[in-house]
């Protein structure tokens, strides 16, 4: 509501679909992808130990991300979670483009936390849903931030496939931060 009502007063700039169409249209694929950045570098940040520790245990109560886990979140998790429509107060956009980024923030977590491998349409198809890199997330805690869209956790080292060889790069990477804080001790 705040960011319409920025865009309804002129706080921040506005851009037609009439006048823009190309612009707003790109603006709108590029949507998922700011999303899923936004969500990698806020659930790398609610994984801090201090804001793990007070803030988003409760997320991780349970190694099952089932559809009851994905909305169990403290308020702040919410609160940056859906910050992520902020960006409509720097790019210029129409308020579309912020409805459409929060409807996607709202409903991207479904999937991964739905709880299956896979999501069975019909009788010959089925959508991947993500579930067992999220249930990895549960299980592990460090590894698996992002949702997929954007293969950040690759890029970043913290992808973890449930192979042994990524259960090894996952010790390890645990292992030389434990020493470099108790370094710093």
């Amino acid at each position: 509501m705040l960011t319409w009502w920025a865009i309804a007063n002129g706080w921040v700039a506005f851009v037609s679909w009439g006048t823009h169409p190309v612009y707003c249209t790109l603006l709108m694929l590029l949507i998922p992808l700011m999303r899923d950045l936004h969500f990698y570098l806020i659930h790398r940040l609610i994984h801090w130990p201090p804001l793990s520790r007070t803030v988003h245990r409760i997320h991780h109560v349970n190694v099952n991300p089932g559809p009851l886990v994905g909305p169990r979140h403290a308020p702040i998790d919410h609160v940056l979670f859906f910050s992520g429509v902020l960006i409509h107060w720097i790019v210029p956009s129409h308020p579309l483009h912020a409805l459409f980024h929060l409807v996607h923030a709202g409903l991207t977590p479904a999937v991964g936390h739905a709880g299956f491998d896979k999501l069975v349409i019909g009788k010959s198809a089925a959508v991947d849903a993500d579930s067992y890199e999220h249930y990895l997330h549960h299980k592990y805690f460090e590894c698996n931030y992002g949702d997929g869209t954007i293969p950040i956790d690759r890029w970043m080292g913290t992808f973890h496939d449930g192979s042994e060889e990524a259960q090894e790069a996952m010790n390890r990477r645990f292992m030389a931060r434990a020493a470099r804080s108790k370094a710093t001790q």
